[in-house]
């Protein structure tokens, strides 16, 4: 059987036509519509998150930058905060020393003092011992005058 084009066959046809446009109109352009809206929306959320990425990177990079700045700003005041208190405590350490050499010296001025004033009146009394040691020996009151060279020898100054 082969095919019969007849009247029934072009209204098919026609008819065909029209549902397909009518499809179109209704179905397909609504699809491709909210298809191409999509595709622009997935765009623009692309060129956000891009956008969003660059600006999250500079914040990162000059939040880094101004670490680091920082962390040298801190370093470099201790370094000087040290430095001025190593000075500090080499200045107190001298004057420390100055002070301890001073009295050290004045130490040994009082006991220069008191050694000298221990050899007079030792002298005073050894001259007054022998003195009377003469007098009761000799029964006279004779002044005897004891040279400091026989003192010392004597008492291994």
């Amino acid at each position: 059987m082969l095919m019969q084009i007849d009247g029934t066959f072009v209204f098919v046809v026609i008819s065909f036509l029209i549902f397909l446009f009518i499809i179109k109109a209704i179905l397909f352009n609504p699809i491709t519509k909210i298809i191409d809206e999509r595709e622009k929306f997935y765009a623009k959320n692309s060129k956000m998150e891009t956008e969003s990425r660059e600006k999250t990177n500079a914040l990162i990079e000059q939040r880094e930058k101004a670490l680091k700045e920082s962390r040298q700003k801190a370093a470099e005041l201790i370094k000087e905060t040290s430095k001025k208190a190593h000075e500090k405590n080499i200045k107190t350490i001298k004057n420390t020393k100055k002070e301890i050499q001073n009295e050290i010296e004045n130490n040994k001025n009082q006991l220069e003092n008191a050694k000298a004033n221990s050899k007079n009146e030792l002298k005073k009394e050894i001259s007054g011992f022998v003195s009377s040691i003469t007098s009761k020996i000799l029964s006279d009151n004779i002044s005897v005058e004891i040279e400091e060279e026989r003192i010392k020898k004597y008492l291994n100054i």
